[in-house]
Order: structure tokens, then sequence, then C-alpha cells
């Protein structure tokens, strides 16, 4: 089951849980106006922490070469519930699937396992041998594509198609990764080797914060670009 059929089956559920907690308050002697505030605000809470957390933007295919660091396309593949087993090529080739897949979207939803789990637990399975069909070769075709190695885009181009811009670097004062204040010369963060432009025109999409939230938190663990020894100059 998709990420946005089993939400739709676990929104239900929860819509049916706290309409009954509801109507148990109003049995009990409630006011009628207080317990319909409380539910009304409950159920408007869960689905705009859900549209705002799990409706997330889909990173274009052209734009997926940009991502040279591991930790990336890791964070990349756990946001969209892709799988986080195998090296960075494997994460890479899921990427483009799901990209290529999704070609057509903006947004799509994902799901924690939990929710996916829930969601395929009410699914009708297909009767056996009815899944089993083969792939045309326009699909075969389409999937060895997506597996391929790809060019990589040129050096310095930023997710989106945008130009990079002195101004731009100019307003950078801390990086967006690690948070080090930033020098003016510099635009590769002296702490933990991020493009400081490239993250901070990512950082402007939500897909790109969430990714930044993620990655903050190990910035250290592996640098995108090698930072020179200062003690050597």
């Amino acid at each position: 089951m998709r990420a946005r059929e089993a939400w739709a089956a676990f929104s239900l559920v929860f819509v049916l849980v706290v309409l009954a907690a509801g109507a148990y308050l109003v049995l009990r002697g409630d006011e009628l106006s207080l317990v319909s505030a409380l539910v009304t605000t409950l159920l408007a809470i869960y689905f705009y922490i859900v549209y705002k957390r799990y409706r997330v933007e889909v990173v274009p295919e052209g734009d997926l070469g940009l991502f040279d660091d591991p930790d990336d396309l890791l964070i990349l593949c756990d946001i969209y519930g892709l799988g986080t087993v195998g090296r960075p090529m494997d994460h890479m080739a899921r990427l483009r699937r799901f990209a290529s897949e999704n070609r057509a979207r903006d947004f799509v939803w994902v799901a924690p396992r939990a929710v996916s789990s829930f969601g395929s637990s009410l699914e009708m399975r297909p009767q056996e041998g009815a899944e089993k069909s083969g792939e045309d070769l326009g699909t075969l075709v389409m999937r060895m594509v997506s597996d391929s190695p790809r060019p990589v885009p040129a050096m310095g181009q930023l997710v989106g198609g945008m130009a990079r811009s002195q101004k731009r670097l100019a307003g950078i004062d801390a990086c967006p990764v690690c948070e080090a204040r930033r020098l003016r010369s510099e635009n590769v963060c002296a702490e933990c080797g991020a493009d400081l432009e490239f993250y901070a025109v990512l950082a402007g999409s939500r897909i790109g914060r969430e990714l930044m939230h993620r990655k903050s938190g190990a910035s250290r663990r592996k640098l995108r670009y090698p930072v020179p020894d200062l003690e050597e100059r």
C-alpha cells in the first residue's frame, strides 16, 4: 500500500477514535460545546501536522546528481521511505527510480514504518499469482536506464537550476549545516566542508529543511569536501 493510502486508513481510525472519545465525554455529562471544541482542535492539529510533515517535495531527477555527499543520499532515501541498506550507488539508483515514477508530481506522501505497516495490514491482498506479471519492454528499459550511471551536472550548479550569486553568498553568515561562523572569503565551510551556497539554497525548500535538520546532527561525521589543515599554512 502506498503512503497516501496508508495515511488515509490510519487517519480514518484516528478520527473514529477521537469521535468515540468525544461521544463518551458527552454521555458522561460534559458540556457539548467544550467537547466539540476539543475534538475539532485535536483533528485540526493532527491533519496540520500530517500535511506539513509527511507531504514532502520530490527532488527532480536532474538535480539528484548534485548530491555528491553519501550522507545526503542516505537521508533522502530515509525521508522517502526507500530503505537505507546498501552503498551510495544503490541509494542513488533508488532515488532516480523514485524521481522517475513521480516525475509529474511536485509533492509526494511519505509515511513512517508504523503507518505503512498499519495500512498494509488493512490492504486486500491480490489472489495468488495475480501479482506475478512480467514487466513490459518499456518498463524494463526505463528501470535499466534509471539504474545506469548518469553524467554529473556541471560543477557549480545549484538545485532547481539556480545560478550561483556573489550577492547570495555574501548574505550567508553561518554554515547551514554546522552553524559555524563564515568568513567573508569562504564559499566552503572550514569546519564541516559543506558547500555553503548549495545548502543555503537547498534549505529554502521543505525537503531541504528536513534534510538539513537530519544532517546537522551528523555534520562532522563525514565531510562533503576536504578541508585544508590550517596549521599547515
